[in-house]
């Protein structure tokens, strides 16, 4: 029987990115991972600071790096890489319990098939769609009409009906909020956040899309109930939630078993900055669709949120751009990702809870 592996061995062959720090936060060691993490050979990283390796957004993660007695761990956090953007990782360091004087840091990427579409400065400014483009895109029919037919309808049918004459009226008059907030987007407008339970959101959005569809399409759910509520504007989420459900629906038209699902998780360690202030927000309540179309064009996956990007040959690129509009100013994100299996894409949304415990 052959010996045990030694340490170094152990050290060298573990799928994480790990560094070893010395009690000046100067890298001491390196395994063949962060080798490749960083892209730098071990002969450049050792000797260097920490902080010149590593950045991040959350001023928390900043000071754990030269806080010789901070022991941190992290999820899903966007890490730069000497000013080159590396996406999301898991991240850890604590001191080594046999000797304090040194710390082991340990960086795990998480998987980035899809780009993650992050506000930048300035995206405020960028967001230039006339307030007309997004309301012909949104708007089909007139709004007095509908609601007019409503109401006709109301008188004649029997009560076990009236709660689709009444959801073609609550739809109508989300669809007259949304008009309002369309015609000041230039002005930078607050929403107007609340605490909202996300399922019972779901649940108005999936039936309006399986109601327009005569009863042909079942969207399928995984839910957590144990989601906490979030801090969010219920009307806003709404048309989020109808956009990207209906995007999903059309991917998946020509196929012969459409497979469109909701899924709510709890995710521990998103968060972002604030624009404009210090303030660290956390994401930890995540809100994905899903569907087993062909996707966007590799071509096109970074520009999807863009204004007038689009897939379908008569669309006009607004729905996407309209979605990352109203997330962003809920505090949230929105990204676009294939998932692990390539079987699937999906369009997951971060979102902030309305209370920390």
């Amino acid at each position: 029987m052959t010996g045990l592996p030694s340490a170094e061995q152990i050290f060298a062959a573990l799928p994480d990115a790990l560094l070893i720090i010395d009690e000046n936060h100067e890298i001491a060691k390196v395994n063949p991972v962060a080798e490749h993490f960083f892209g730098q050979s071990a002969k450049h990283l050792i000797g260097d600071h920490i902080s010149n390796q590593l950045q991040f957004e959350d001023d928390r993660l900043v000071s754990a790096l030269t806080d010789k007695d901070a022991n941190v761990a992290a999820r899903r956090v966007a890490v730069t890489l000497k000013g080159r953007q590396a996406g999301l990782v898991n991240f850890d360091i604590h001191t080594i319990p046999a000797d304090q004087r040194w710390r082991i840091v340990s960086i795990a990427p998480l998987p980035t098939d899809g780009p993650v579409i992050e506000q930048q400065q300035g995206e405020q400014d960028q967001f230039s769609v006339r307030a007309p483009d997004i309301l012909g895109h949104e708007i089909k029919n007139p709004l007095a009409a509908i609601k007019g037919a409503a109401q006709l309808l109301d008188r004649s049918i029997d009560q076990d009906q009236r709660s689709l004459t009444h959801m073609i009226k609550g739809e109508v008059e989300r669809i007259a909020k949304l008009l309002d907030r369309m015609q000041s987007l230039s002005t930078n407008q607050p929403a107007k956040l609340k605490p909202v339970n996300v399922h019972s959101l779901i649940d108005r959005a999936r039936q309006s899309i399986e109601t327009a569809r005569n009863g042909d399409l079942k969207i399928g759910d995984q839910f957590d109930p144990s989601l906490p509520e979030v801090l969010v504007d219920p009307d806003a989420l709404m048309q989020i939630l109808t956009n990207l459900l209906a995007n999903a629906v059309d991917a998946t038209k020509d196929l012969e078993q459409p497979d469109i699902r909701v899924i709510t998780r709890y995710s521990f360690g998103a968060s972002l900055s604030v624009h404009g202030s210090n303030q660290m927000v956390r994401l930890p309540v995540e809100i994905i669709v899903r569907d087993n179309g062909v996707g966007v064009p590799p071509e096109l996956e970074r520009d999807i949120f863009s204004p007038f990007v689009s897939t379908k040959k008569e669309g006009q690129g607004l729905g996407l751009a309209l979605v990352r509009k109203l997330i962003n100013d809920m505090n949230g994100r929105v990204r676009y990702e294939r998932s692990g299996s390539a079987q699937h894409t999906q369009f997951v949304l971060f979102l902030p809870i309305a209370t920390e415990g």
